[in-house]
């Protein structure tokens, strides 16, 4: 299968490039929270997740409350990713799902988060009208419990589900029954590179792929909910995996390539070779938005050599001002950013011709 070829190649790429892992990780985690988050509406870009952990922002605006959600779907992939670090599969548990989405809603009581839903929902505006009418909240439970079987899948000798396959019917299953009064697409994504990961995958992220086929996703899970007809889930799951496969291995390679430019043009250009301004560049590798304080704070140097290395980088357009209105001046590596964000359309699009030439 063309998507485990992907999954190994990348897992492959990750070992010869350990040094660079952490970084490509440390940026993906928070795209994923940004683009899972605003295909549920939130508005709250990638430089507005960066500084909204930078500043701590507490103000009560509608930005401020779409960052907080935003936070709580980067803390709740941490939590859940030290969980089955720590546990492996057995961590795929219910009390994780609730302990995810509490970590994801904190504050939003009237939410109830990490409870099973004791009301009706609906996907839609209104009921009378709804897209989509998940079942009664009182047989929740045990449909739950039957996703649990699913998560804690164990081969049988005869025939073995693979672990992509166990994720696509994980997310459709689980979108199916919305267990929670909000939140449910979020977690249901959340689950996904985390049972990767407990099978021993690369935690790849699909809700920046399946933000680009947003209308595509919404209408594949009804296809599934409502006729049962699992093909069209089933080719764009396969093909959001491969395309956030092949643009994370081509992401290893763009941060090889930027590092490698910028340090020929110190080496050639910067006015002062003091070591704080080569450290900088390999911190914007991980953390492309940055303030003057937060390069004080993580390389534990002075302000006044943080601010002096600000400037070196500026002037070599290393360094770009930020265009988002904050307390503190920002900083942004924009060919960092760029390398996160540019491709995606196209790799899926290439990804989905492939798969449109292989099925005729």
């Amino acid at each position: 299968m063309l998507a485990r070829r992907e999954l190994d190649s990348l897992s492959e790429t990750i070992n010869r490039n350990e040094q660079y892992a952490g970084l490509v990780f440390h940026m993906l985690n928070r795209r994923e929270a940004v683009d899972s988050s605003q295909i549920e509406g939130t508005h709250t870009g990638f430089d507005g997740l960066l500084i909204h952990e930078i500043e701590a922002n507490t103000e009560d605006t509608k930005r401020d409350q779409d960052a907080d959600q935003t936070l709580g779907y980067l803390r709740a992939f941490a939590d859940g990713s030290r969980a089955v670090a720590d546990h492996g599969q057995p961590a795929l548990s219910l009390d994780l799902i609730q302990h995810l989405h509490a970590t994801l809603l904190a504050g939003q009581e009237r939410i109830q988060p990490g409870r099973w839903r004791d009301v009706q929902n609906f996907i839609g505006t209104r009921m009378e009208t709804a897209r989509y009418i998940p079942p009664p909240a009182d047989v929740v439970p045990r449909l739950m419990d039957d996703l649990g079987l699913l998560l804690h899948y164990e081969p049988d000798g005869v025939a073995e589900i693979s672990i992509l396959m166990r994720a696509a019917i994980a997310h459709v299953q689980f979108e199916a029954i919305h267990p929670f009064r909000d939140g449910n697409g979020r977690v249901g994504r959340l689950l996904l590179p985390l049972m990767l990961l407990a099978d021993g995958k690369p935690p790849i992220h699909l809700a920046t792929f399946l933000k680009v086929r947003q209308r595509d996703y919404y209408d594949a899970l009804l296809d599934v909910q409502m006729r049962l007809n699992w093909s069209p889930w089933i080719r764009l799951f396969l093909e959001t995996v491969i395309a956030s496969c092949r643009h994370t291995v081509q992401l290893f390679g763009d941060l090889q390539t930027i590092q490698a430019r910028w340090q020929a043009m110190l080496a050639e250009k910067a006015k002062r070779r003091h070591a704080t301004i080569w450290r900088v560049t390999e911190l914007l590798l991980g953390q492309p938005v940055v303030t003057v304080n937060v390069i004080a704070e993580r390389l534990n140097v002075s302000f006044p050599a943080a601010n002096e290395a600000v400037k070196e980088l500026l002037a070599l357009n290393i360094l770009r001002p930020g265009n988002v209105q904050t307390r503190n001046r920002i900083f942004q590596a924009h060919e960092v950013m760029n390398a996160l964000y540019t491709g995606l359309n196209a790799v899926l699009d290439d990804v989905a011709r492939f798969t449109d030439g292989a099925m005729k």
